[in-house]
């Protein structure tokens, strides 16, 4: 019977590749066949649609890709041309990077070289209060450790207060406006008090006019409420 010899060996090597322990078929334990055969069907199923489906990271990407850009800036950092006066600020942008992480402050203050100076970027989360515009300790503590750099240089200084896009209206600040405009002000006396020229300072309240992210998430609205000190140009006289 060479076709059912034939049978119990492709049996045979079925079940030792997938770890199924036989005995040599009979005519009555032919129905084997027919079960390794389904067996092995089953699991070149499963491969290929494992293979179609791109495993585990096109997951990964897909979910990402959908995810909702809320913290998308909404206007990019200009980049730097190659000229003198960029140098200049870069190396100023960096000792003031290595001052403010001896100081523990590199990852509450944000140092941003320009064409022709330096902006540093504060949460107002750390500054103030929520809708106020008096100086926190902690606040008053990192502004006081730009005072040497800002200190040593010749650029003008202007401080800009930003808010988020929630309407505020209180007898002391009917609107955004009076409120950055307050915070912007209450640097700025700081500066003074400790020594900063008063020629060189001005203040500026932006409101909601500039958002660096959108204003439809909780974190858009943290990152735009904020104080940019903003060093550039040569001092007015």
């Amino acid at each position: 019977m060479p076709d059912l010899e034939h049978a119990t060996s492709g049996v045979a090597k079925r079940a030792d590749y997938l770890r199924i322990p036989v005995t040599h078929s009979t005519e009555e334990e032919s129905w084997l066949i027919t079960y390794l055969d389904v067996i092995t069907l089953l699991l070149v199923m499963f491969v290929v649609m494992l293979a179609l489906s791109g495993g585990p990271s096109a997951l990964t990407e897909e979910t990402v890709t959908a995810a909702p850009q809320a913290l998308e800036p909404v206007t990019a950092e200009p980049e730097l041309a190659v000229t003198p006066e960029a140098d200049e600020s870069e190396a100023f942008a960096e000792r003031a990077r290595e001052a403010l992480k001896v100081a523990g402050l590199s990852d509450d203050i944000t140092v941003i070289p320009q064409q022709d100076g330096v902006r540093f970027r504060i949460s107002n989360d750390i500054l103030f209060g929520s809708g106020e515009a008096v100086l926190s300790a902690e606040g008053i503590r990192q502004l006081e450790n730009l005072v040497p750099l800002l200190a040593e240089s010749e650029y003008q200084i202007t401080v800009a207060g930003h808010t988020d896009s929630v309407p505020i209206q209180t007898p002391r600040f009917p609107s955004n406006w009076e409120l950055s405009s307050a915070r912007a002000g209450s640097v700025v006396r700081l500066f003074e008090n400790a020594g900063v020229p008063r020629h060189r300072l001005q203040a500026a309240g932006h409101a909601d006019a500039r958002p660096l992210y959108r204003n439809d998430t909780e974190q858009g609205r943290s990152r735009n409420r904020r104080v940019e000190i903003i060093l550039e140009g040569a001092p007015l006289h």
